[in-house]
């Protein structure tokens, strides 16, 4: 889901900083004294507590993005359910006497100890991910307090190189949003082994070696070239696609000082219900394509990925690997493809569910932080 809360984070910077050049552009010139300007005292301690708070307040969210968008969501993607059978020997009938005492066990004939009753209870253990703050217990037990930021830097690394070649590949070829587009996936697909490196560095239990020592082989990788692929293109439709809704309705062209001009004018009935039912499409058009196809390519990917994990690696939560590799030989042709139909399918609906509200929890939680901060910045302005 980085694509589409990536491009949201982006356009709430962008008109914040459009915002703030409206408000000092209206403040008006610099005061003058018979053609001789004034110089206004500046004075930075009085802005440093707000500084202080926006800070806290981007490392707050970015740690929530993380922490709930990342390793919670990937140990989501690839939870399986497990359960406990518990064993129990019903008490032995006595074929002479009902009541007899358990010493006379011996005294027991053949076909009635044969005959006698065991009873198998299977209690079925909710999921790790299931609720927040069963999660974050449990990456605490695992990795200490830091363990909710693990594999942060492997993921630092990964986008860091992803970014430079993107816009440096992008920025040699240009042809615009189409060239950054093919420039982007082009870069997920080179850099598909650090990628699955940073996965495993989120899922897999604490190891001395470090993340280059532990990249799966190249001759590998194979089976997570179409799911990347998908993965790729999945985020620049998920970016595009509302993009392409906002031209198609016209509203670029009535965008005028970071706002709409038809927002101050007199509108008939009719044009507010178009204007408004264009407004609202953007989102809901990223919420779709999110969910209808980013969703799946990302679960997918992470379960393919998942599933190449070393056999001397495993997991900090249950994952049945036969679910998605089952007997299949990914050296066979056609392997790659059934296991990326596999990866999805074996994906039960309860665990989408929980996953959609997961990113639901997450999003209100970084709204919420963001309000906080906005308050207490204008508090201290």
């Amino acid at each position: 889901m980085s694509g589409v809360h990536g491009q949201m984070l982006g356009h709430l910077v962008r008109r914040g900083v459009s915002a703030a050049q409206v408000h000092f552009s209206e403040a008006g010139p610099e005061p003058t004294d018979g053609g001789k300007t004034i110089i206004v005292d500046f004075n930075p301690r009085k802005y440093l507590p707000v500084m202080i708070v926006g800070i806290i307040t981007a490392l707050l969210i970015a740690s929530v993005r993380y922490t709930l968008g990342e390793v919670i969501a990937s140990l989501a993607m690839i939870e399986s359910p497990s359960a406990t059978a518990i064993i129990e020997s019903k008490p032995q009938k006595y074929a002479d006497e009902p009541d007899a005492p358990l010493e006379k066990e011996s005294m027991l004939p053949a076909e009635a100890t044969a005959d006698q009753d065991i009873e198998i209870t299977v209690v079925n253990h909710k999921p790790v991910t299931a609720r927040i703050s069963t999660a974050i217990r449990h990456l605490h037990s695992v990795g200490g307090f830091f363990g909710r930021w693990r594999g942060a830097g492997v993921g630092a690394v990964y986008h860091m190189l992803h970014a430079i070649m993107t816009n440096f590949l992008a920025g040699f070829i240009g042809f615009g949003i189409a060239g950054h587009a093919l420039m982007h996936i082009f870069s997920s697909l080179a850099l598909a082994r650090v990628h699955m490196a940073w996965t495993h560095s989120m899922i897999a239990a604490p190891s001395s070696k470090s993340w280059l020592r532990r990249m799966v082989p190249r001759k590998q990788c194979k089976a997570i070239l179409l799911p990347t692929l998908a993965f790729a293109v999945s985020q620049q439709v998920t970016v595009i696609m509302p993009i392409a809704v906002a031209f198609a309705f016209g509203l670029p062209q009535h965008m005028q000082n970071g706002s709409f001009d038809f927002v101050n004018t007199e509108l008939s009935r009719a044009d507010a219900a178009y204007w408004m039912f264009a407004l609202l499409s953007i989102p809901l058009t990223a919420i779709f394509v999110a969910l209808a196809i980013l969703l799946p390519a990302s679960v997918t990917l992470t379960r393919i990925e998942a599933a190449l994990l070393p056999e001397d690696q495993e997991t900090i939560v249950p994952f049945d690997r036969s679910l998605v590799l089952g007997d299949l030989d990914l050296q066979t042709r056609g392997a790659c493809r059934s296991v990326f139909l596999q990866a999805w399918k074996s994906f039960e609906p309860a665990a989408r569910l929980r996953l959609i509200k997961l990113y639901a929890q997450m999003f209100c939680l970084q709204i919420f932080i963001g309000l906080g901060g906005v308050v207490l910045m204008a508090f201290f302005m």
